[in-house]
Order: structure tokens, then sequence, then C-alpha cells
């Protein structure tokens, strides 16, 4: 089957680990295990292939989600070095000042905890304060099977997500955060410059070789829950400014979390996006060149111990 490798997260050199980040040690391992079996394509020839119905089972290629720092100082140089040229997926909502907090979130949780237990300890604490009501939802609403695609995931990780992306809003999830944030005296102005891509890496990407596609404007966890209208803008505005800032067309996109559905597919075929990617490996075999399926690195990983 072919496929797309999903990485995201890095650490050292001034970047510290953080919950599923690898070294360069480990990419460069994946990198030398996977020449063994398959073969990767740069972007260019990997969606030709895939146009033309010619795309082997080993045949990958490499692609970079959410514009983080430590793939610009961290891998970039390696990758040049290797001379693979990758896909690159970034929300651009970050380049108006606006980056997405998530990111921050999870530097909180990794800097400021000894480990992820004691943070949800502290989080549900806060939930059935703050939120009662949702917190009883949230009890008798969990399934252990959320998320059982993701094997990287821990049990705790799964209810976790699922209480952040089923049960609260996007506000409530939010204001739960900010007062955990503020009781620990975070500062994101401190942290955003090590942990978000800004202009200047983008253009030094695209000049490098690589493929710079959209991953939405502002990042939501579950895109395929909002309007058609609100997902239309979320790619638009995402691409107009992705295209005024290279000078070039974007034609390429992954799915924030994986999260689409037909609106979806349908809203990228509209503004001109060839190709897709997906979080996941759940479909065994190219779909639609708007649902190519991929395989995180953490999964990798672990077949590699």
């Amino acid at each position: 089957m072919s496929y797309g490798l999903m990485f995201h997260h890095f650490h050292g050199k001034g970047f510290p680990k953080v919950q599923g980040s690898i070294s360069q040690k480990e990419f460069l391992k994946i990198l030398s295990n996977l020449k063994k079996k398959k073969k990767i394509l740069n972007p260019e020839e990997y969606f030709n292939k895939v146009s033309n119905k010619k795309i082997s089972n080993n045949e990958v290629c490499i692609t970079f989600d959410d514009a983080i720092k430590s793939q610009v100082k961290l891998i970039l140089p390696i990758l040049d070095k290797l001379n693979i040229k990758a896909f690159f997926f970034v929300y651009t909502s970050l380049f108006k000042g606006e980056p997405d907090n998530l990111e921050y979130y999870r530097d909180f949780r990794c800097m400021y905890y000894k480990n992820l237990k004691i943070f949800y300890k502290d989080f549900y604490k806060i939930l059935e304060k703050f939120f009662p009501n949702k917190n009883k939802i949230f009890f008798f609403k969990y399934k252990s099977n959320y998320l059982k695609k993701y094997k990287f995931y821990t049990n705790d990780d799964r209810k976790f997500r699922f209480c952040r992306d089923v049960i609260l809003t996007k506000k409530e999830y939010e204001k739960i955060m900010n007062l955990m944030m503020k009781k620990k005296k975070y500062s994101r102005k401190k942290r955003k410059n090590l942990l978000f891509m800004n202009t200047t890496d983008i253009k030094k990407i695209d000049k490098a070789g690589h493929v710079v596609g959209i991953h939405s404007h502002s990042h939501p966890t579950t895109l395929k829950k909002l309007s058609e209208n609100l997902q239309y803008r979320e790619y638009k505005d995402s691409k107009i400014i992705l295209e005024s800032l290279l000078r070039k067309k974007v034609w390429s996109m992954s799915h924030p979390c994986g999260s689409y559905n037909n609106t979806t597919l349908k809203i990228l075929k509209k503004i001109g996006i060839k190709i897709g990617f997906r979080s996941n490996l759940i479909i065994k075999k190219i779909k639609s060149k708007l649902e190519i399926p991929r395989q995180d690195h953490a999964e990798l990983l672990i077949k590699l111990k």
C-alpha cells in the first residue's frame, strides 16, 4: 500500500522533549529503515504517480504538519543533506499573529508537569469545578474505543481528547486550559518563537524545493462539524494567505486531526486543491487524491523498538 509518512514534533538542540516528539537520531533511524523497504518520492513525483494511477505499493512520500519550528531547525538540514523533498502542511492563522492554542497547550502540559497523569488529574478537577454538568455527561458518554485506530495514544490520551473534542466546546476547553496556565504563570509570549514557524521559515522551505500546502487557517480539531461556509473560509483564506506569501499556486493539503467530510472534499476541489492527506491508515488503499492515507511517525518508531 502506498501512503504518506506523517511527522510533527522533534526535540534536541534547544527544543525540549514534548509529548510525541522524536530526536534527529530517531528520525534518521526511521528513514534508514524505510529505505530498505520503500522508495521515497518527492512531492511532485508522488502526485503525478497517484494522478496517473501508477503509484506502487513500495512508493511513499514524507509529510510534516502544523508549522512547528523544530521541523525547520532540526529536520530541514537533514532533508537537504539527504536530498529528500517533502510536503510541509501549515495552518495560516499564525502568520496573522494568531497561533494555534493547541501548540501552547501541548507545550504547557509537557513543560510544566512532571508527567501527563498529573496534568490530566488537574484538568479533570477544574472540569468538575467549573462545568459539573459537562463532567457528568463526560462520565456517562465516554466510549473506550474512541480513537482506537491511533495505536500510539494511551487510554488517558484518548479519554482526554474525547473530553476536549466531543464533550466541551472550544470556549469551555480554552477556559480550563487558560486557568491552568495562569495558575502556573505560563507565558505565551516567551514561548512563541520557539514553537512556531514564521514567514521567513516558510519561504526557506519553499526555496529549498519542498512543497508547502495548507492545513486550514485556524486548525480546528473537528473541522467536519463546521458549516459549509465556515469550512470554505478555513481553506479559502488559508490558500489566499499562503499563495500571497509564496507567490505561487498552492495545490496540496492535509486534514487537521484527520477531520473532514464530503462537504470538505467538495470545497477542496472547488478551490483547486489537487492532493490531500488523512492522518491514519484506516483506508487500506488510495480512495481519492484528497484522501491519501498516512502513517504517524510514532507508529513507525514503535515497530523499530
